[in-house]
């Protein structure tokens, strides 16, 4: 897989948490993995397909997630806030991942992304691609949130 096929989803996380939730994300650490599937519980598949095909998946551990969702939300009482937790969450990865095509695509390409698939725990490892994988870990104030791209140019 290509460097400039991840920079964009970088890009992407940085300007949406900052715009979003006032969050500052900073690039911690960047992998090679053999599979789109996380480390973490909370997870958000995305899949691409168009000029390039594969898989993103965002992941966080649930105390992350809380927190970010607070920060989205910060007039809400914790009942509205647990109760968007994944619909906020899960936005949030569709706009990462819709920045990040409009940036791959640009005016000769089109690329289309899946309604995010939410799944908590890993109880189904088939869901994830099993082929080379950039695997990116932000750091923030409220944790870390990994980032899987599995992306290839669609032959066809």
């Amino acid at each position: 897989m290509r460097a400039e096929y991840v920079n964009p989803f970088i890009i992407g996380a940085l300007e949406v948490f900052d715009e979003v939730a006032q969050i500052e994300l900073k690039k911690s650490e960047v992998t090679l993995k053999e599979s789109t599937a996380p480390e973490n519980q909370i997870a958000i598949l995305i899949d691409v397909t168009g000029f390039l095909v594969g898989q993103v998946v965002y992941s966080f551990k649930e105390h992350t997630a809380q927190r970010i969702v607070q920060s989205m939300m910060p007039n809400s009482p914790p009942e509205k806030q647990a109760e968007y937790l994944l619909d906020a969450l899960s936005s949030m990865a569709n706009m990462i991942t819709g920045h990040a095509t409009i940036l791959l695509a640009g005016k000769e390409h089109v690329i289309r992304i899946s309604p995010p698939v939410v799944r908590i725990g890993i109880k189904n490892p088939a869901e994830f691609l099993q082929r080379k994988t950039i695997s990116v870990i932000f750091t923030s104030r409220f944790g870390t949130m990994e980032v899987n791209i599995s992306l290839r140019e669609n032959k066809d």
